[in-house]
């Protein structure tokens, strides 16, 4: 009787909130991961902007 309680609290309350919880934390700390990644990448994206300007320019030949 306990142990069979004791059982199907698990199974439908516990871990399934431990799981919600454990996703929740892993979105939380991608999401962190993609943030850093987005702005660790910005000087690249201005360089590959201006480089295309430039290779343009040249190309046109107004340099």
């Amino acid at each position: 009787g306990d142990l069979l309680d004791f059982v199907i609290g698990a199974m439908f309350i516990a871990l399934p909130s431990f799981w919600v919880v454990a996703l929740g934390w892993t979105g939380l700390k991608l999401g962190s991961l993609m943030s850093g990644l987005r702005t660790a990448t910005n000087k690249a994206e201005e360089a590959g902007g201006k480089g295309a300007g430039h290779a343009i320019s040249v190309i046109k030949g107004e340099l």
